[in-house]
């Protein structure tokens, strides 16, 4: 808890719970008596801000702190960059990820391929792991979905693509 505002709220859950008085929860969470008892004003200006911020936010979720005070003067509003990324920071609003965009190679279906027989579906997967002194090894697995027969288990400090196509070969040829 470093924000007076979490330790007024301790304080206050400390007090209803019947642990000690106002005086010694505040002097065990090093909270001023004085702080705790001081509500907090905001001004109705910040107020507007903040709403605004928060709901241009919204909005436009794949702007950042610097388009959105760039919108809010265009609007005429003087605002500082830094305290719209506050209000962002403290609301929790970040720049959403773009999600990319997956191209199939070949024909392909929406419906995953159920093995009929053995050798017609194979999976692979890669394990993670480390040793007692702490560096890590990886493991690629390739079973036969059908017979669930593990074809091959590759362990290496790294597994690049060329091990795996290697692997697969190998299995391919066995």
């Amino acid at each position: 808890m470093v924000s007076p505002s979490a330790k007024r709220r301790a304080v206050k859950r400390v007090i209803e719970v019947g642990l000690g008085t106002t005086a010694e929860a505040c002097r065990a969470l090093g909270l001023a008596r004085s702080s705790y008892y001081r509500n907090s004003t905001m001004s109705t200006e910040s107020r507007t801000f903040q709403k605004q911020i928060v709901s241009l936010s919204q909005e436009h979720p794949r702007y950042g702190y610097r388009r959105v005070t760039a919108l809010l003067r265009r609007e005429g509003r003087e605002i500082n960059p830094k305290r719209v990324q506050r209000v962002r920071r403290k609301e929790g609003l970040q720049v959403s990820r773009k999600q990319r965009k997956l191209r199939r190679l070949g024909l392909s279906t929406a419906e995953r391929q159920r093995a009929t027989q053995a050798n017609h579906v194979w999976s692979w997967d890669f394990v993670e792991d480390q040793t007692e002194n702490g560096t890590r090894f990886r493991v690629l697995t390739l079973i036969d979905e059908h017979t669930r027969e593990c074809l091959a288990v590759h362990v290496d400090w790294s597994i690049r693509a060329v091990d795996v196509i290697t692997a697969v070969e190998a299995a391919m040829a066995r």
